[in-house]
């Protein structure tokens, strides 16, 4: 599957996720860490607006959408500017993922919803460089591991669903999609690599044994 397939069945998943909760064609969004702008683009198509925001410009699609360049975790918007919020696969990379989480509240309307996808830390495999248990590995063993096959140290700040949701509950009642995208992988375009569980194991799965996290946030 070609990059663009992948992040249209991404996309896919993001829009019928956030549809229930939200009218999309009626929303202004942000998508933050738009990355190669691809999931921004196809959720532009839909969008009443759609802005993405990143700290570098890597992108492969320009058109479709605005495109903000950030320096940090601040985000250059008023308050309460957003019906919806995009925080895909990108907690785990920011440097203050509290700074992260009150910006996404403090943009997002008080009716809006976010909806935030991160890896899971417990999952064996590491999602990033396919390395079993480097998420799991203290900073120093992983940063050696890392140098012996990619010659870099380890950037990436996984979190497990107790401390993830620990630091979104401050600010968010939290929606848990992940097992209900699970049950119902077409309805949600979801991955192959969570169709290796059956449906009846994925039922008495505990949260912490899942690829990675999908969860959809309210304010208090």
């Amino acid at each position: 599957m070609n990059i663009f397939n992948k992040k249209y069945k991404k996309s896919m998943k993001i829009f019928s996720v956030l549809s229930e909760f939200i009218n999309l064609s009626s929303s202004k969004v942000l998508d933050v860490g738009c990355g190669k702008g691809i999931i921004t683009r196809n959720l532009g198509k839909i969008c009443k607006e759609i802005i993405g925001v990143d700290i570098e410009d890597k992108r492969l699609i320009k058109e479709g959408y605005k495109f903000i360049l950030i320096k940090d975790e601040k985000l250059p918007f008023k308050d309460n500017t957003f019906d919806v919020v995009i925080s895909n696969q990108v907690i785990e990379h920011v440097n203050d993922q509290d700074d992260h989480i009150k910006e996404i509240y403090r943009v997002l309307k008080d009716d809006g919803v976010c909806y935030l996808a991160t890896p899971n830390k417990c999952w064996p495999i590491e999602p990033h460089y396919y390395l079993p248990f480097l998420g799991v590995l203290p900073n120093n063993l992983a940063n050696f591991y890392l140098r012996i096959f990619w010659n870099k140290d380890y950037d990436v700040k996984l979190l497990t669903y107790n401390k993830l949701t620990n630091k979104l509950k401050k600010y968010f009642v939290i929606s848990d999609f992940t097992f209900k995208i699970m049950i119902n992988p077409r309805k949600y375009y979801l991955e192959k690599k969570y169709s290796i569980f059956p449906n009846f194991l994925i039922r008495v799965l505990n949260r912490n044994i899942v690829p990675s996290f999908i969860l959809i946030l309210k304010k208090k």
